[in-house]
């Protein structure tokens, strides 16, 4: 069910689930969430928020391989497309081989990978575009696949930490730093970590 974020639902995320702090304040930074209830419990969300239509989904553990965050994807891609939104962005670790294989399905691509810090590890960033203006999105964001360009991609990310709340939906100040000396030192072409990824299934 798509519902855009309003008190009542700010209440009920709070209320009647299991999610983290978080996931809760990226799900009320966004432009409309798809979720799913069981009874009164909300078991699973799937959000778009910021300037950048930045995807996240979460399902509760004892709900999840029921097909929930599949039914919640296409909920999500059926509004964007009537809203004539261009493209989504999303964010996945290399290790979450579901994770990877469902935004596959759907229609996402990896763009490019950022080492974030020892903490956080490596992460893929990836694009589903719906038309044209997507597409060059798409195009523009492969720079960042170069050592060069995920050079500058740290910088920028740095630099715009404060404003990511209205970039990504996810308040700046809750993200740990990007350390930019082991981002450069660990960068990997998104076509390698595919290939390790793929050797690992």
């Amino acid at each position: 069910m798509i519902v855009y974020v309003d008190n009542e639902i700010k209440a009920s995320l709070k209320k009647n689930s299991e999610f983290s702090e978080l996931f809760i304040n990226n799900c009320i930074n966004s432009k409309f969430l798809a979720i799913e209830k069981i009874s009164s419990e909300i078991v699973g969300v799937c959000f778009i928020g910021g300037l950048l239509n930045s995807n996240g989904i979460e399902i509760n553990n004892k709900y999840r391989g029921m097909g929930i965050g599949k039914k919640l994807l296409n909920e999500i891609l059926q509004e964007c497309k009537k809203q004539k939104i261009s493209f989504l962005t999303g964010v996945f670790k290399p290790t979450n081989t579901i994770s990877i294989k469902t935004h596959l399905k759907i229609g996402y691509k990896p763009v490019f990978t950022i080492f974030y810090n020892q903490n956080e590890g490596q992460e893929i960033i990836v694009i589903n575009s719906f038309n044209k203006k997507g597409q060059i999105f798409f195009n523009i964001m492969k720079f960042f696949n170069t050592k060069f360009g995920n050079a500058i991609f740290t910088i920028l990310w740095i630099l715009l930490k404060p404003f990511l709340k209205n970039l990504i939906a996810f308040p700046g100040n809750k993200m740990s730093q990007i350390d930019f000396i082991n981002s450069i030192k660990n960068f990997e072409k998104v076509q390698t970590t595919l290939k390790k990824i793929n050797d690992d299934i």
